[in-house]
């Protein structure tokens, strides 16, 4: 057994030194797809057994999985999460679209966001779908405006802000009350009043947060999820009826640094605090994004160069911040190995092409400089948040599904790009 063994049949692994892929030689799997590096590989089969572990967590319990299709919006990805079950939490009216077109029932989708356009408003009350979760006072007046213009009541879910701090980067925090998400305790009222005001045209149907994400554990899950709960049984003993409560998602994965509860203990635990709270009878909705796609993605980019002055050595890629923003963005920290061997004890600073300094992905021991390198855990927040920056175009994605290519996305290519700049 070589350093770093490991055995998987789903996700990543190591075989003889080299890393697999659902079971494969990840470099066979690169060779068979016919791409160029960076290119995104995803096993479909991890995704589907994630979701399907998750829902069996809830036994007979009404809920709903709503997969955070931010996450990764890929087609082949939303057709694998609907056909094991799970619905979608969307931020936009193009996701929303995405969820419809990938045969997803409108009464698994929620949209969420804080500034949705009047169109966006519009389309969610044409599908009928789940609930639109309101962040605001203002936002409730102006859906119930646009549900009067086409005649229709729209069915709303209450985002509320709960004021809990979670330890996780400022950026991916949203349930303190400094941040924009959500209706914030001194404005519950307000919105109450104004649900009272527009009850024509606006239908309660449920009480809804999200605390934030890369939660290792569900401490503070349960404490967001603990405000939920007094919320919605205030409002039940106002008379109004209610189909769910909407805990949000944010359940952590480990990149490497530190292990994360699985979300079945997550729905355990919430399943738990309904119990507790007496609320068991209505449908318990969880947004997982991050910890279903998250393991399950790596991204594969050739070495171009290495370059070393003094005791400096930097190993180069064709694989930059464009393709994966989340170390520059956040700080995050990716697990960046040798493709065909184990990792080494040299250490190299790793960097991209692209012209910003930002573009460095961190040092890491690979040992001797190989030819491609794999980032791991790169499933979530990578190729969804990818540009064409510097005039590099997106990556590929090839999905591998028991071990075999079932699709590849192959890149648009420069030249798609060259043409939309130049008849610009």
């Amino acid at each position: 057994m070589y350093p770093h063994e490991t055995s998987a049949s789903l996700g990543f692994g190591r075989s003889n030194g080299r890393a697999t892929w659902g079971g494969q030689p990840l470099g066979d799997l690169l060779a068979r797809a016919g791409v160029p590096t960076p290119a995104y590989f995803y096993d479909l089969a991890a995704i589907r057994a994630r979701v399907v572990d998750l829902d069996r967590a809830f036994g007979s319990a009404r809920h709903l999985i709503a997969y955070a299709v931010k996450a990764n919006s890929a087609g082949s990805i939303v057709r694998t999460v609907q056909e094991a079950g799970a619905g979608i939490d969307a931020v936009s009216g193009g996701e929303l679209l995405l969820a419809r077109r990938s045969d997803v029932a409108p009464r698994k989708i929620l949209l969420s966001g804080v500034a949705k356009r009047d169109d966006e408003i519009d389309l969610a009350l044409s599908e009928d779908i789940l609930a639109i979760q309101v962040e605001s006072v203002v936002e409730l007046s102006r859906v119930a405006a646009r549900a009067s213009a086409v005649g229709k009541r729209a069915r709303v879910s209450m985002r509320i802000n709960p004021d809990v701090e979670i330890d996780s980067h400022a950026h991916i925090a949203t349930g303190h009350d400094a941040a924009k998400f959500g209706v914030a305790r001194r404005d519950w009222a307000g919105a109450f009043a104004e649900l009272q005001a527009h009850a024509s045209r606006l239908q309660l149907v449920g009480i809804s947060t999200h605390v934030g994400s890369m939660l290792r554990k569900p401490d503070a899950y349960l404490s967001s999820a603990d405000v939920v709960c007094d919320v919605a049984l205030d409002v039940l003993s106002l008379g109004h009826a209610l189909e769910y409560v909407d805990f949000g998602g944010g359940f952590g994965i480990d990149y490497g640094d530190a292990p994360a509860a699985p979300p079945r203990e997550f729905a355990r635990a919430a399943l738990g605090m309904l119990q507790t709270r007496g609320l068991a009878d209505l449908m318990l909705v969880v947004e997982p994004g991050r910890s279903i796609v998250g393991p399950f993605g790596a991204l594969v980019s050739r070495v171009v160069q290495h370059k070393t002055s003094g005791t400096r050595s930097w190993v180069m890629l064709d694989a930059g911040m464009n393709d994966l923003l989340r170390p520059a963005l956040y700080g995050a920290r990716h697990r960046i190995e040798p493709l065909d061997n184990p990792p080494g004890t040299a250490e190299h600073q790793i960097v991209g092409p692209v012209c910003e300094s930002a573009d460095d992905f961190g040092t890491f021991a690979l040992g001797d400089v190989p030819q491609y390198v794999v980032f791991r855990d790169a499933g979530a927040y990578s190729f969804s948040m990818a540009s064409e920056y510097n005039a590099r175009p997106l990556p590929a994605e090839v999905f591998v599904d028991g071990g075999e290519i079932v699709r590849v996305n192959p890149s648009p290519g420069v030249e798609s790009w060259l043409e939309r700049r130049l008849r610009s």
